[in-house]
């Protein structure tokens, strides 16, 4: 079955980079302070007890740092509940049944995260599944983020590289992707020594 997962990951490639070139949504570096709407997503499907709190206690800061949070959940253990529903503002649930044969979500649930326009979404999966990397290449956020991964350059606007061997784990992915979306400046502050 090796065959037939290379064929899937060449082909989900290709469509995601396909995706992104329809541009019908301005992308742009915006910084986590001037963010109104931030978009997350969770896998809960392989992620343990410690990953799941450090991520709500992000989203927690964020919500008192008064963001607008959506939250998108994915499960892909078969009949799960939505679990973060009290996380964020919205919540959008993604399960088994939501999803096509290259785990992308069906266009009922496309149309659902397309409703929702975020300055910023945060991809917390560091799973191998592309569910989460479709996602981000086809919602309507302005600065998308999350892991290296290589060939789905075009689902973000920033990447994090995490190595294998790193012991910080989820604490340290959101240690990055905070440090990173708040230093984007874009020309709004004055710079030092300009």
């Amino acid at each position: 079955m090796e065959w037939f997962s290379d064929i899937k990951d060449k082909f989900s490639k290709r469509r995601i980079r396909n995706q992104d070139r329809s541009k019908e949504f301005a992308r742009d570096f915006v910084d986590l302070d001037s963010a109104r709407k931030v978009g997350v997503i969770v896998n809960v499907t392989l992620a343990v007890e410690d990953e799941l709190q450090h991520i709500q206690a992000y989203t927690t800061a964020l919500k008192k740092r008064k963001k607008e949070i959506l939250i998108i959940e994915i499960n892909l253990n078969k009949k799960a509940e939505p679990s973060l529903v009290a996380w964020g503002d919205s919540h959008i649930f993604v399960d088994p049944t939501r999803l096509n044969w290259l785990d992308y979500p069906a266009p009922a649930v496309e149309a659902q995260i397309r409703q929702f326009e975020m300055d910023v979404l945060i991809d917390f999966d560091n799973t191998e599944r592309p569910t989460s990397r479709y996602i981000c290449s086809m919602a309507h956020a302005r600065t998308r983020t999350g892991l290296h991964r290589e060939g789905f350059e075009s689902c973000y606007e920033l990447m994090v590289h995490q190595d294998e061997g790193d012991e910080s784990g989820m604490k340290g992915m959101i240690k990055m992707f905070d440090y990173f979306l708040n230093m984007i400046d874009n020309g709004k502050r004055v710079k030092a020594n300009a």
